[in-house]
């Protein structure tokens, strides 16, 4: 009993000097003697000139954090515009206990109020690129240690708005209200994700506003579990309320040395529309893809008006009302087979195949069946003023096919027809 007296008072004792050291250090030690240090640091490690604006806070236990103001880190030379990166305020955090024992353990990292300026000149150079010491570019994500993670107890990033300029194709996008949370980052260690932003284009009024969760583990095999992608599409011809869409998949893993890619089950879902199917993919030099989609039953209708399409008035109010696919798909580079094909729209079934082999000859070949099609039902109504049809010839100038369409029984303007047969051969 008097040992384990003695054992409590000398743990006592070295937790006390330990408080006490925590708390001289934390009155003599000037966070502001840091900041010139790490400016050299990482303008020497970047090759740019790097500033810290605001102040630099420092706190103890459980663990060592650094907390820094605004900070800016410019564009390398021979680029219009100098901005390219910019935050309010940036957290990072060592465990202090484990740095006691010689081992670094990085808690959360947080970055707030990112604005980062991604530009792509026209000559190809990028502004994320850097020059190190020994004169080679390399880019923003590179990683040392043959792909190992760093040990982070979780990232944060707050109030974030990205830009990326492609000037040679005239394109700006932008992520706006962007927010990521991912913990931990850890090689071989699930790790959760949660991000969201809106989306937008320069030159289009729509947006796309998301969300994405999932669970990863990352390694030579990436495995994704419960991964969902949800949102709205925003503004322009979808309207100020939006349209609601989502994108789930239960299970997808990517191999990074083969370049598969495998989504055994996935379901997108855009207003009242629902589609889903399986997916496997090689990601090489020669992409290649195979799988099945299906549509379940949906007003095509309906479903084109929430995408801001409004189909004609019809002599049958109900007209497109019922859509259903399912098909197989096989992608090999440019050529493509779709196989088995089978869609319905409202009273009609249209099964065949569709393929094209590549882009040298880009003909596109194909074989339909359709067992009857009332074509008086999608004319206009009657009386409805219009104008006289013209044959689209030169939109089909460019398109080469060759194939026929074989419909059981059709009728047109009250007539009634059987064994109608079309056949395309255009040069």
């Amino acid at each position: 009993m008097r040992i384990a007296k003695w054992i409590l008072i000398g743990i006592g004792g070295l937790l006390a000097v330990v408080a006490l050291a925590i708390l001289v250090l934390t009155r003599l030690i000037d966070p502001a003697r840091f900041k010139g240090p790490i400016e050299r640091q990482v303008a020497a490690a970047t090759g740019r000139d790097f500033r810290l604006a605001g102040d630099i806070e420092l706190s103890f236990f459980p663990w060592l954090a650094l907390t820094t103001g605004a900070a800016q880190l410019p564009a390398p030379a021979g680029f219009a515009d100098p901005r390219f990166l910019a935050w309010q305020e940036a957290h990072v955090g060592v465990r202090l206990l484990p740095l006691l024992r010689g081992e670094l353990v990085v808690d959360r990292v947080r970055l707030a109020g990112l604005e980062a300026r991604l530009v792509k000149a026209v000559d190809g150079r990028v502004n994320w690129a850097f020059d190190q010491a020994g004169g080679d570019a390399t880019s923003i994500g590179d990683t040392s240690r043959d792909g190992e993670l760093p040990d982070i107890a979780g990232i944060e990033l707050r109030e974030a708005h990205i830009t990326y300029i492609d000037e040679a194709a005239g394109t700006q996008f932008e992520l706006a209200e962007a927010r990521v949370d991912v913990e931990p980052l850890r090689s071989g260690a699930p790790m959760h994700i949660d991000a969201a932003a809106v989306a937008s284009r320069a030159g289009m009024p729509e947006r796309v506003a998301f969300e994405l969760e999932s669970r990863v583990t990352p390694g030579p095999s990436v495995v994704a579990h419960a991964t969902t992608l949800s949102g709205t599409l925003r503004d322009g011809r979808f309207g100020a309320d939006g349209v609601p869409w989502r994108l789930a998949a239960p299970l997808v893993t990517y191999d990074a040395a083969s370049g598969a890619l495998d989504a055994p089950e996935w379901q997108l879902r855009f207003a009242e529309a629902q589609l889903s199917g399986v997916l496997a993919a090689h990601l090489g030099d020669v992409p290649a893809a195979e799988g099945r989609v299906r549509l379940a039953r949906v007003s095509l209708r309906e479903t084109l008006a929430a995408a801001g399409i409004s189909l004609p008035p019809t002599r049958d109010r109900e007209a497109y009302d019922r859509l259903e696919l399912d098909a197989g798909f096989r992608i090999s580079g440019p050529g493509f087979t779709v196989s088995p094909l089978t869609i319905r729209l409202d009273d009609t079934s249209l099964s065949g195949t569709i393929e094209r082999d590549s882009f040298e000859d880009s003909l596109i070949l194909f074989a339909l069946h359709a067992d009857r099609m009332d074509v008086d039902r999608y004319l206009k109504p009657a009386g409805t003023p219009s104008e006289p049809f013209v044959f689209p010839a030169d939109a089909l100038k460019g398109l080469r096919a060759r194939g026929t369409l074989a419909i059981d029984a059709a009728t047109l303007e009250g007539v009634h027809l059987r064994g109608v047969r079309f056949e395309a051969d255009t040069p």
